[in-house]
């Protein structure tokens, strides 16, 4: 017997098995694109939930850096370990941050987040560089304005960081 003698014969039969296939294989592509669907969303939301949490803690972070009482410090009225104790939290709860990021950012867009924490790191490490400073042809003034020049122009360029990284982020979720 031919195709066509076999369709053209038993169409009804052929009919009722080619709906049952296309039912069972459009309920199996509902279902992969609906699964689909749910892990974009979210992974979406957990980006942006890092990213959220990126903000928070950064802006922490830069309130630390302007609440921070440097003539006291270079005064070494505040110990090492005191001064670790103050910076280290924020800092590393910043770090953690910038590598959670780079789950949800390509390498190129993962950079700019980089960037701040490597000014943030560079805020530190001058702070500690100054610190231990012993010598005596520089004042406390001195000291602490050469600090604060500093923080300012790294903060000044963490600024300009975060426009690049709002702009993309506007240009991503529109």
């Amino acid at each position: 017997m031919s195709l066509h003698a076999i369709l053209t014969t038993y169409w009804n039969q052929t009919l009722i098995i080619l709906a049952v296939i296309s039912y069972f294989g459009k309920r199996t592509f509902d279902l992969i694109s609906k699964k689909r669907e749910i892990n974009h969303s979210i992974f979406q939301q957990r980006r942006l939930d890092s990213i959220n949490s990126f903000f928070s803690i950064y802006a922490e972070t830069e309130q630390l850096w302007a609440d921070i009482n440097t003539y006291e410090i270079f005064r070494l009225e505040i110990n090492a370990k005191q001064l670790d104790n103050m910076v280290y939290p924020t800092y590393n709860a910043l770090k953690r941050n910038v590598l959670e990021l780079q789950i949800y950012f390509n390498e190129y867009e993962h950079e700019n987040f980089v960037k701040i924490l490597k000014n943030i790191t560079l805020i530190k490490a001058k702070l500690g560089e100054i610190y231990f400073d012993y010598e005596a042809n520089k004042t406390i003034t001195q000291k602490s304005n050469n600090f604060q020049f500093y923080r300012d122009e790294k903060l000044q360029e963490n600024e300009l960081v975060f426009k690049k990284i709002t702009e993309s982020l506007k240009k991503t979720f529109q």
